[in-house]
């Protein structure tokens, strides 16, 4: 039981559930017109598109913490100790099972699911193997990978709209700021294995302000589109935007990574509100 919670915090559960989540309320209450949203529900190739997506994320999430195994232990050694009791092979034959899955899922859609879904796979390894270290670059690629999921099921279901572009794109911001304050709690072990991050190269002051231009940027979108959303989307997105600016504040101010965390903490909340604001947009 201890092995399966270690592999399934190493999955990132918490992550894979949102995803899930979101992808399910977007095609329900975004995708579908009000009288087809039964319809989504009884559409196979929905369920299939967004396990297949799921599956693949995790497969991401454990590629990405065998490549992390060493700035792990040195920033979070309570939780790298307890994901530990997963041996490497175990979860590497996990991740090429999950692999296998969504992309097995992908194919019964059809070939160009198969090739999206395929691409978004080799996308998260080659994140992890190499854009890691690239700073920013890491960053702008780790938020446009979250998001990937969902464009793959608009496309499915062939629906676009400035709105829900406008939407993703804060949401996409948001990501993009989360990563950027990663690299203030991850400071420590970047720089000991010689990690290139935004604060290991530039340092934490420019990190923060480089945070602060970020969360101000996220108020562009919706800014602008703002007349496109129903009421109860224009609260949602209002709470996040509060909400990015009171984690950039704690985040300018804190000195210790308690604080830090605390912001941390608001951002994952952030990305809970972003999905159950999803049916109203």
């Amino acid at each position: 039981m201890l092995k399966l919670l270690a592999l399934l915090s190493q999955i990132r559960w918490y992550n894979i559930s949102l995803l899930l989540l979101g992808q399910y309320l977007t095609a329900c209450f975004v995708f579908a017109p009000v009288d087809l949203r039964w319809n989504i529900l009884l559409d196979i190739n929905t369920h299939l598109i967004a396990w297949s997506g799921a599956f693949i994320l995790a497969f991401g999430f454990l590629i990405n913490s065998f490549y992390d195994y060493a700035v792990d232990t040195i920033n979070r050694p309570k939780q790298s100790a307890f994901e530990r009791l997963v041996s490497k092979r175990t979860s590497l034959n996990t991740a090429i099972f999950l692999l296998v899955l969504g992309l097995l899922g992908a194919w019964l859609v059809g070939f160009k699911a198969l090739l999206f879904f395929g691409l978004f796979a080799v996308g998260l390894w080659y994140h992890s193997h190499r854009l890691k270290n690239l700073p920013i670059v890491s960053h702008t690629s780790a938020a446009i990978l979250a998001l990937t999921p969902f464009f793959g099921m608009s496309v499915y279901h062939n629906f676009s709209s400035i709105h829900t572009f406008a939407y993703g794109a804060l949401l996409g911001l948001t990501l993009f700021s989360r990563e950027m304050l990663k690299d203030l709690l991850m400071l420590k072990g970047d720089v000991i294995i010689g990690r290139k991050t935004v604060a290991s190269e530039f340092g934490e002051d420019k990190t923060r302000f480089a945070l602060m231009a970020s969360a101000m940027v996220a108020w562009i979108p919706t800014f602008f589109t703002r007349g496109l959303f129903s009421p109860y989307a224009e609260i949602g997105i209002f709470i996040i935007l509060v909400l990015l600016s009171i984690a950039t504040l704690i985040a300018l101010k804190s000195t210790q990574l308690r604080g830090l965390r605390w912001a941390h903490l608001i951002y994952k909340i952030i990305l809970v509100i972003g999905v159950l604001t999803l049916p109203f947009l």
